[in-house]
């Protein structure tokens, strides 16, 4: 294995910032990630497991230990009867090739969450999510190595998923490195259409009647296919597609996550937004007792405007309020941003809205 020194951050992320990580190894294998471990040991320095970039910030200074840049491979099937498929997959495959290999087998679960970068591996780490479904509802459970390099499985209950979060992200998993991940795609299930934005469109194109003699397989994948196109022309809409001709893919995303209060915070909100003019704000029920907010909304109705830029090389997206970009900045001028825009919207609406992605170190 090839240990280099002194590695450029910047091209490593979607963000293109950060400066120089002390140390840099590529992750292909069992033995690689045991050997890295051993090496970060021996040094006794901090490791950071990398794997698309798309939801990771590296500050100016760099990293001052060992960057694992994971890039273990493979798609195993380990089982398939008449009504699902199960598969294995390695950390370091790239998310949205998964998500492409089974919409062509006509497998549900996962389409509405195409287009999104990063790798398999990342993906049980925030729970990602989008256009109304999650990765939990498709994850049966999630291989790791401990920091003692013993690999253990731990199940989708044991995860204790949440929004945009779980035990790998904040709990009690969070320095273990996930290896792969085991997911359960459905062969019956319809395509998800939660999301009312999607459900339009699946209207409009009048896809219930696309069979034309095709076989019960041929039209259920062509269905799926309508569905991810769809939510990849959304996302492209939005800038959420990963473009080297749009600088606005140079963000992490939606760089907020939307705010979940509790039902007596949600009714000072709504008074709060009253005094404001607004009568109906959009609110979700997120679960008994709980309702969330969109960040968006609350980012716009602030007054900060799609496109406007900030000193330092950084704006907000043409696109979407929610994708904070770098034009030609740097990260202490990006997190200056980020944070001006939280002080605006808690300002505004008393409620504090919480960065998505990981600041590092």
């Amino acid at each position: 294995m090839f240990v280099q020194n002194n590695v450029s951050l910047a091209p490593h992320t979607s963000l293109q910032l950060g400066g120089e990580a002390k140390y840099f190894i590529s992750i292909k294998t069992i033995e690689d990630l045991r050997y890295a471990l051993e090496f970060c040991k021996k040094e006794n320095l901090p490791f950071f497991i990398l794997g698309g970039g798309s939801n990771t910030i590296f500050r100016d200074s760099g990293f001052p230990g060992v960057i694992f840049k994971m890039q273990i491979p493979g798609i195993r099937c380990l089982d398939s009867n008449n009504e699902y498929t199960i598969f294995q997959v390695g950390a370091g495959v790239i998310w949205d090739h998964f998500v492409e290999f089974t919409i062509k087998q006509g497998l549900a679960g996962i389409e509405c969450l195409s287009g999104i970068p990063g790798s398999v591996g990342a993906s049980p780490i925030q729970n990602i999510g989008a256009y109304g479904q999650e990765v939990k509802d498709s994850i049966l459970a999630v291989e790791c190595m401990n920091p003692f390099g013993e690999i253990i499985s731990i199940t989708n209950q044991n995860c204790q998923f949440r929004y945009r979060n779980s035990e790998f992200k904040s709990g009690i998993y969070k320095d273990y490195i996930v290896i792969s991940v085991t997911f359960q795609l459905s062969k019956e299930a319809a395509p998800c259409l939660r999301y009312p934005e999607l459900q339009n469109l699946w209207d409009a194109s009048n896809s219930e009647n696309f069979n034309n003699g095709k076989s019960n397989l041929e039209s259920r994948i062509q269905q799926m296919e309508i569905v991810r196109n769809m939510v990849i022309q959304l996302r492209k809409k939005k800038s959420m597609v990963l473009d080297e001709n749009d600088p606005n893919t140079r963000s992490a995303g939606s760089f907020f996550t939307n705010p979940i209060l509790s039902d007596v915070d949600t009714e000072k909100f709504l008074q709060v937004a009253k005094k404001h003019g607004f009568e109906n704000p959009p609110i979700y029920t997120e679960s008994p007792g709980y309702k969330k907010l969109s960040a968006a909304w609350l980012i716009e109705n602030s007054g900060i405007q799609k496109g406007t830029k900030y000193p330092g090389g950084v704006g907000i997206s043409d696109k979407h309020c929610l994708g904070l970009i770098n034009i030609e900045g740097t990260t202490s001028a990006l997190l200056a941003m980020a944070e001006s825009v939280r002080q605006r919207v808690f300002e505004t609406f008393f409620v504090r809205l919480e960065m998505e992605p990981v600041v590092r170190p």
